[in-house]
Order: C-alpha cells, then structure tokens, then sequence
C-alpha cells in the first residue's frame, strides 16, 4: 500500500499529504484505544507513525534493495505460508516488547506488524508478482547509478530484450505501473474521509477481548478476495464500484484486522503481567 513521503528518506512528514498505511494506522489505533480494554499500556500513535514511510518496510526497500527485503505478497489458494510467519513473527515480538515495557521496540514492531497486514490484505498484492518480475529480470543483479543499486529496471540479456522487460515491468499497462494506479487510488480515494469513517460496522468490546491476530488476518482476506477487486481493476481501471467497495468493504476490514492484531498481542502482554505477579 501506498506509504507516500517513504520515497524520501528520514522524512519527518511521511503521510502527512498522502499515506494509506498512516491513515490506516491511525483509524485502527482509535479503534484499539475504544474497544480493547488492555490497550492502556500500548505506545502512542506517534511512536507508532515513526516507523512508518522512510522508516518502515517501504523504506528499507529503498535504502538496501534485494536486502533482506521484507516480501507482503501472498496468493490466495496458493498461499506458502511466508506472509504469514512474517505477521506472527512481528506479533510475538510486539507482545515481548509490552511485556518488557520497551516503547521503542513496541512502537517499531507495531508498526511493521500493521504494514504487513495491510499489504497482505491489499488486492494488489495477491498479483503473481514475485513470478512475473522472476520471468522479466533476466540477470537477477541490481543495475548501479553511483555505486548505488536502482531496484525495478529490468535486465535482459540484450538492450532489446531489456527494452522489451522494461516496457512489461513499467510501460502502460505494466506490472508495476498497474500495480501503483491501484495503490494510488486507494490512497486518493480515502484521504477526504475521517478515521472513524473507515470503521466496519458491529464492533464490539467482546470481539477484542477475544482477538486471535492470525484469524483476523485470515477473515479479512477472504472477504477482501471474494471481491476480486485488482481482476477488475486490470479490466476496467478505477470505477465507481470499486470506489465504493473500497470505502465500505476494502479499508475497514483492514483497519480491523490492524486494530484486532494489535488487541491480541496486548491482551497476551496483559495476560503474561498478571501471571507474573499472581
């Protein structure tokens, strides 16, 4: 998902214009502060919002590409399990850091854990684009501007195949020029609207006391891919259908899914402290 000043490095204002994952974050965070009743402890939104853009996944992309580069593709039906084990990963490391009381590393993993999420439950990242992009670079090395890798220009094995590579990977209708206009236009699409707009309906107290961070994720993902919102993106391009499946349907189920994960590690954390000192 669109994360907009991450392209600029150690911003101090990413997302202030335009951020899907900040606004995202923000919306859940109010949700988790309404609902969950051991979220008191949990780091502030700021804290949170740090780790965000320039500081976040997207960021690393930028700053060591094709180094330990965190991958939030899956494929519903075909799906290997590596999304999944990076959310759990970040959860048990979010539940470690409340436990011990570190905001920092609270803040940090609470963040990439919302990241991961919501790319994971973006339709454009259910996409074969890991194969695709497999099938287009032919020399798998990083071309260097500076001494510096460039990630997404294509190689070829000549400049025409290169060209060819090129043109499928960023040329109109491109892989990733198609994949952008559909973050972008969930970014546009939700800017105007206010954090609780972008809350799903029938939420309840019980749903957080009882919140499991791995069945949230899995729940949204398959109402999110019942829609098949990116095949009918790549047919049509924006329409006022999806605009509306995206504000009622796409953005709340993720907003969820963020505030009830972050609700599971601090329930955990909760649960862990009481045991302690019983």
């Amino acid at each position: 998902m669109y994360a907009a000043l991450g392209v600029i490095e150690n911003s101090n204002h990413s997302g202030d214009l335009i951020g899907a994952h900040q606004k995202i974050d923000k919306s859940a965070y109010l949700m988790l502060q309404k609902y969950c009743r051991k979220a008191k402890k949990f780091p502030d939104i700021e804290q949170i919002l740090h780790f965000e853009g320039s500081r976040g996944p997207d960021g690393l992309k930028r700053k060591s590409p094709g180094v330990d580069e965190p991958q939030h593709f899956i494929q519903p039906g075909h799906d290997d399990g590596s999304l999944r084990t990076i959310i759990e990963n970040h959860h048990y490391n979010l539940t470690q850091a409340l436990i011990a009381k570190d905001e920092i590393r609270a803040a940090f993993e609470a963040a990439w854990l919302a990241h991961a999420i919501t790319d994971g439950l973006t339709p454009a990242h259910h996409y074969p684009y890991r194969r695709v992009v497999d099938e287009l670079m032919t020399d798998k090395d990083f071309i260097k501007l500076f001494g510096r890798k460039i990630k997404g220009i294509m190689r070829g094995n000549t400049l025409a195949q290169a060209a060819r590579n090129n043109w499928l990977y960023w040329g109109a209708g491109g892989v990733m020029t198609k994949h952008i206009a559909f973050e972008y236009g969930v970014a546009y699409t939700i800017t105007p609207v206010t954090l609780k707009r972008l809350w799903p309906k029938g939420l309840h107290h019980d749903d957080f006391d009882q919140a499991d961070c791995i069945r949230a994720f899995y729940a949204a993902l398959d109402k999110i891919v019942a829609l098949r919102m990116y095949d009918r993106f790549l047919k049509k391009g924006w329409t006022t259908q999806l605009v509306s499946e995206t504000h009622k349907i796409l953005i709340p189920e993720i907003v969820r899914a963020v505030a009830l994960a972050w609700a599971s590690a601090a329930n955990k954390a909760a649960k862990a402290k009481k045991g302690k000192h019983a």
